[in-house]
């Protein structure tokens, strides 16, 4: 390590991979951009938006829809908007949740200097903690002069500017995961229900008095007991809802909650909210079905998600 650090052992490969490719699962910086390969999105160039795509979704197949939805929509709605590709470092937030100061520094340091040089000046992520850290954390390092915006508060507002359709009867029954850096820490609530239309029922908790699902503060690469794992709490009662599908608003809430439902045998489809509102453009216009839907990279050992 380039220094010592006080976290759990269990952490030493995420933390690792960070240090030397930049993301917790090792997958090289060139590979980053794969899941756009065949989408016409700008690639390292300025742009009025940049979408910061997060690590999650450059290189989890179930994730990458989500990347690829979200661009859709961006452009369909005449967005200016370009992602980073290999520039893109890792935000820093598994690192600085781990104990790891340095190692985020480095991240933060080296993400400003991409920015600055691209001239970026507004951000989108769909990571709550990509969002949470480059709009929050990054103040010392002159992310003062940086909009970051979550996409969800993006594509509220092109639903309110009428570049963006509403959703309305998909034939869903919908409940709603508020991710914590989103609800309870961004304060970003009720952007992400108006995206999907509303909801149909919520948990007992939500909102700012939402449950984690499991993910936060590194956790997303540490073994819980078996006994109490809170990704399998939260599945319940988000089961116990009766819904068919659970809206989410970020790649980690995805991952655990999916396999939370399955740990509990729960019939329920995990989506995150620009997959719903791409699925309701792509039901009004059968011709652009659908280019966005297409998964190019699966991470070691992971299998497709519901």
């Amino acid at each position: 390590m380039m220094e010592t650090m006080e976290y759990p052992d269990v952490l030493n490969t995420a933390m690792g991979n960070i240090e030397s490719a930049s993301n917790p699962y090792g997958f090289g910086a060139h590979e980053r951009a794969d899941w756009a390969a065949d989408l016409d999105v700008k690639v390292g160039e300025p742009a009025e938006y940049i979408y910061f795509v997060g690590c999650a979704a450059s290189f989890d197949e179930r994730n990458q829809k989500v990347a690829r939805s979200t661009i859709a929509l961006l452009k369909e709605a005449g967005l200016d908007v370009g992602i980073l590709g290999m520039q893109e470092g890792c935000s820093g937030d598994p690192a600085r949740r781990a104990g790891n100061e340095y190692l985020f520094q480095m991240l933060a340091e080296t993400n400003m200097m991409t920015f600055q040089e691209l001239g970026v000046k507004r951000i989108i992520a769909s990571c709550p903690h990509c969002f949470h850290t480059l709009g929050k954390e990054y103040g010392d390092y002159g992310g003062d002069r940086l909009e970051v915006f979550h996409h969800t508060e993006i594509l509220a507002k092109l639903q309110d500017e009428g570049k963006l359709p509403m959703v309305e009867g998909n034939g869903r029954s919908v409940t709603f995961h508020d991710p914590c850096y989103l609800g309870r820490i961004g304060g970003v609530i009720d952007e992400p229900r108006k995206v999907i239309g509303g909801v149909d029922v919520e948990t007992e908790r939500h909102g700012q008095d939402s449950f984690c699902c499991g993910a936060g503060g590194a956790q997303m690469w540490m073994e819980e007991d078996a006994d109490k794992r809170v990704n399998v709490i939260r599945a319940k009662e988000l089961s116990e809802t009766g819904c068919d599908t659970v809206a989410v608003g970020c790649p980690f809430c995805s991952v655990m909650v999916n396999d939370g439902l399955d740990a509990v045998g729960a019939e329920m489809e995990v989506m995150d909210v620009a997959e719903l509102l791409w699925e309701q453009i792509v039901a009004r216009d059968k011709e652009i079905q659908d280019v966005y839907d297409k998964p190019l990279k699966s991470l070691p050992g992971s299998e497709s998600q519901k």
